[in-house]
């Protein structure tokens, strides 16, 4: 590679870094330069071949035909072999000046195995391919590859503000380019952006964006993702203990759902109902022949099928039963989302109200203590105000005892 070449040469003449940075360079830039942290501008280059008495060619790689590298790490990436690809590219990669179609895919290869083995510092290889494609005027390609990893950032690093950076660049770079005429492309840049904002604490603008990608989809007749738009909109509702227009949404993202035959979507809606019924009507009593429906129908996301049965026997006053599902609410891999974290984490609220009908009132401090800590990391959902208000009138109840 490019640094380590000028590292060779410049050990083999018995330099140090800063008479070879000499006045144009800093040791740092150089030492970032060595380690190939940085790539140098031609002008950089020509100057340190000039202080390392020898040609600009000899520092960097020959043009190589990689056309059958390509292949092989192609093969490789269709049986899932990241780790190999990893290995081999970092042996082989030439961090080249002339980029062609061939070396742009390889450096996106790169940086997506890096990507799925957790190694961030592969963004400016995926740079590399992106500025590649946007020069050419492949801006399609160029997308995939910035949107690789804003994905990555959100369910690999959980890294939101990143991912959301990720997406306003995406936007910013192609406007103009003919993406905006892709509407399936759109609507995906909607929604994820809506979903980062909504990690984010930036509620207003997350749902201006679903109401956005509404409005396109209803333009265009093009239903992508409708079903997923339309039922993360009702979270809006939910927070602001709208129930009208809660169902509408929800009634919206079930239609969408039969039409599109998403099975996963359309077996959520009792246990979406049964929290409209735990949260915003307080009846118990419709959200357990909601759950029942539910599991009926072959339960999956056990946590929150736990979390509402335990807040529906809660409120059906069956306290023991209640802890006992409470108890089985656990965080879990696929859940990633801070929202969807703080709901599993409210059950912990729940646990300390449990306690305290079952006279266990120093269970139920140390419960709601913990509970309002956890959900206090998360962005400020109703399940942290709900919090808040359970742990302040546990403590007020304890003063009063003592």
């Amino acid at each position: 590679m490019l640094g380590e070449k000028i590292l060779q040469f410049r050990k083999a003449r018995g330099m140090t870094q800063s008479e070879l940075a000499g006045e144009r360079l800093t040791k740092g830039m150089l030492s970032q330069i060595e380690n190939g942290k940085a790539a140098p501008s031609m002008a950089a280059l020509e100057y340190l071949a000039g202080r390392l008495g020898c040609e600009v060619s000899d520092l960097v790689d020959k043009k190589k035909d990689y056309t059958g590298l390509l292949s092989e790490m192609e093969a490789l990436k269709e049986e899932g072999n990241y780790e190999t690809i990893d290995q081999r590219l970092a042996d082989t990669l030439p961090v080249n000046m002339d980029v062609d179609l061939v070396l742009a895919k390889l450096y996106g290869l790169y940086a997506e195995a890096g990507y799925k083995l957790r190694k961030k510092d592969r963004k400016r290889y995926a740079d590399l391919a992106a500025e590649f494609y946007q020069a050419n005027g492949l801006y399609v390609n160029s997308a995939k590859i910035l949107w690789a990893y804003h994905e990555y950032c959100r369910d690999e690093w959980l890294d939101w503000e990143e991912s959301y950076h990720t997406l306003e660049r995406i936007r910013k770079e192609y406007k103009g380019n003919g993406l905006e005429e892709d509407t399936v492309f759109q609507l995906k840049l909607l929604l994820d952006e809506a979903i980062d904002l909504m990690a984010l604490e930036e509620y207003t603008t997350a749902h201006q964006k679903l109401k956005s990608a509404i409005k396109l989809a209803n333009k265009t007749n093009i239903y992508y993702q409708m079903d997923n738009i339309y039922r993360i909109a009702a979270n809006e509702a939910l927070r602001n203990n709208d129930g009208e227009e809660y169902l509408r949404l929800l009634k919206k993202s079930e239609q969408y759902a039969v039409f599109t035959e998403n099975e996963a979507s359309i077996k959520i809606m009792p246990l979406l109902r049964a929290m409209y019924h735990n949260m915003i009507k307080h009846d118990p009593s419709s959200a357990m022949a909601e759950l029942e429906l539910y599991s009926a129908e072959g339960m999956f996301l056990e946590p929150l099928y736990h979390l509402e049965m335990g807040r529906t026997l809660f409120g059906l006053g069956r306290i023991e039963e209640a802890l006992i599902s409470l108890s089985q609410v656990k965080l879990v891999d696929y859940l990633i989302h801070p929202i969807d974290i703080a709901m599993l984490q409210s059950a912990g609220i729940y646990r300390a109200l449990c306690y305290e009908q079952m006279g266990r009132e120093e269970e139920a401090l140390k419960e709601i203590d913990h509970a309002e800590k956890q959900l206090r990391r998360m962005p400020k959902s109703i399940y942290y105000q709900h919090a808040v208000k359970v742990k302040k009138r546990l403590a007020e109840k304890k003063g009063t005892d003592d």
